[in-house]
């Protein structure tokens, strides 16, 4: 049976999360509570003997095979050295919680979109130039073929192949749900699909988040100083991919940040060549994507004006024609 998706308000009785974790640790529960804040899950912190933990179960992704391709990435990541927590048991819908989940290891912190506004400049620099640097950590990590995810569901043989294919099939869905102009549409996908063409042949799969924002990280002591959580959208992509949530969500709204970070990251890791027109590739597919989500899947009123106006401005910079958003 598949489990459908949840309210991000409702929670499974916190009973059933406690019988779970112990059928999957072994551990006797001293303290278990809801976490309540997340669009992707639901959680519950453990406290046991042993430490601190949390199970997770999907909202909006709540199948088998969603918590799968999760928990590779984020071993993947962890086993690679990036801070991040570590999955330390897997459960399926037959358990007692009645719904896929996973426990992983607890990393104590303070989440960066809550605490960063109460910060001086010198802590804020301190935690960009650290997630600079995890964020560079995840980029090095190779993968063995384009995909859409870490458990290798759907591959490509090359990243061309991979791009074409996700501006078909966002281009497929804004058809059938009607999200977009037909003008808009074709014109952006056009534009698009010659911006892939132009890529070169030196891209090769790594680890990308793909959702990197500041809900996602924590501002954590030495000597991680910032670490990241929820792998749910990691693929084998061009990892220049994360620079466009990061430009969005983090850089635009704090842009002190912005410097900080680079720092960090180039210490590890240096831009690659063609940067800047890869970038502009990738933002205008994101643009695109937030039209079939924000305007059916999950409707979003707000998020899909800001999407108007961030994909307004990028077809002026390509100096397309015509209708707009």
């Amino acid at each position: 049976m598949t489990p459908p998706p949840l309210a991000a308000d409702t929670h499974p009785p916190t009973e059933l999360a406690r019988v779970e974790f112990t059928a999957l640790t072994g551990e006797r529960v001293e303290r278990i509570a809801p976490i309540s804040q997340g669009w992707g899950h639901l959680s519950w912190t453990v406290r046991t003997t042993s430490g601190r933990y949390l199970i997770k179960t999907g909202i909006r992704r709540p199948q088998q095979a969603d918590l799968y391709r999760q928990v590779a990435a984020q071993q993947i990541a962890a086993g690679s050295g990036v801070a991040t927590p570590i999955v330390v048991a897997v459960g399926t819908p037959d358990g007692p919680l009645q719904r896929p989940c996973y426990v992983q290891t607890w990393i104590e912190g303070a989440d960066a979109a809550s605490v960063l506004p109460r910060l001086g400049p010198q802590e804020n620099d301190r935690y960009a130039s650290a997630l600079g640097r995890q964020v560079a950590a995840v980029h090095r990590i190779p993968g063995p073929r384009f995909a859409e995810d870490c458990a290798a569901t759907t591959t490509y043989p090359t990243w061309q192949a991979a791009c074409l294919s996700r501006i078909g099939r966002l281009a497929a869905s804004i058809e059938e749900k009607a999200v977009l102009p037909p003008a808009v549409l074709y014109a952006v996908a056009d534009r698009l699909k010659t911006l892939t063409d132009q890529l070169g042949n030196g891209i090769v799969p790594r680890l990308t988040h793909r959702d990197l924002y500041l809900p996602n990280t924590l501002i954590t002591g030495e000597p991680a100083g910032a670490a990241l959580l929820d792998w749910e959208a990691a693929a084998f992509y061009d990892p220049v991919w994360d620079f466009v949530k990061l430009g969005m969500w983090v850089f635009e709204p704090h842009p002190a940040l912005r410097a900080p970070f680079m720092a960090g990251y180039t210490e590890f890791e240096p831009l690659p060549d063609g940067f800047h027109e890869r970038l502009t590739l990738y933002q205008g597919i994101e643009y695109l994507a937030a039209f079939p989500y924000f305007g059916s899947a999950w409707p979003d009123e707000r998020m899909l004006a800001s999407f108007r106006t961030l994909l307004s401005g990028w077809m002026d910079a390509h100096g397309l024609v015509g209708a707009r958003p």
